[in-house]
């Protein structure tokens, strides 16, 4: 609770908590936020997150690039509950040298009609995953069933490990959500030129 209260009233300039989540499988507490200042986000994780009684270990996941779909963010963040949507972090291991085919083919994947893609970011500098894709939808099959059939099957995909999004909460507003878009499309853009 100390921690979620810590989140929910964080007020410094270089970190913006987007949102916080339990991870299914472990029940860990996970949140997601945008940096600007990364000396910010040492002071925030020291002041903020381990400062906290309880807390036994921490670890980042840093993401420099990708692309976030504002559309679906918006949304989300409009949603009076997102207890009705089950949201996946689908870690995706790539084979060297096929990064870019594979990030691009992830891109390229046609719309699906029970699931909604809300970004997918590049980690490769994390041992746990080279990319990282969240996902949406209303049921869990339909997410296990884009994992195995869309995912898997992308050129350059090594191994996919699926972790269950439960109970998150909104810490963030929409000028926020407009600015992780904005600053994840930029740096696509820039990427690709």
């Amino acid at each position: 609770e100390q921690m979620l209260y810590n989140l929910r009233h964080y007020q410094g300039n270089g970190v913006t908590p987007l949102w916080t989540n339990w991870l299914r499988q472990r029940a860990d507490l996970r949140f997601t936020c945008l940096i600007n200042d990364v000396g910010a986000f040492n002071t925030f994780m020291l002041d903020v997150v381990r400062s906290v009684d309880g807390v036994r270990e921490t670890s980042t996941v840093l993401s420099f690039g990708g692309r976030a779909d504002i559309d679906t963010l918006l949304e989300l963040e409009m949603e009076v509950s997102t207890n009705n949507m089950i949201a996946a972090n689908v870690m995706i291991d790539v084979q060297p040298g096929l990064d870019r085919k594979c990030f691009q083919h992830l891109l390229d994947l046609p719309r699906h009609p029970e699931v909604k893609r809300v970004w997918l970011l590049n980690c490769y500098h994390s041992q746990d995953s080279d990319l990282m894709l969240l996902l949406l939808g209303k049921k869990i099959s339909s997410i296990t069933g884009y994992v195995m059939s869309w995912v898997r099957t992308a050129p350059g995909v090594v191994d996919t490990e699926v972790l269950t999004v439960m109970d998150w909460r909104w810490l963030a507003g929409p000028d926020d959500l407009v600015d992780l878009a904005e600053l994840f499309f930029t740096r696509m853009v820039l990427d690709g030129e």
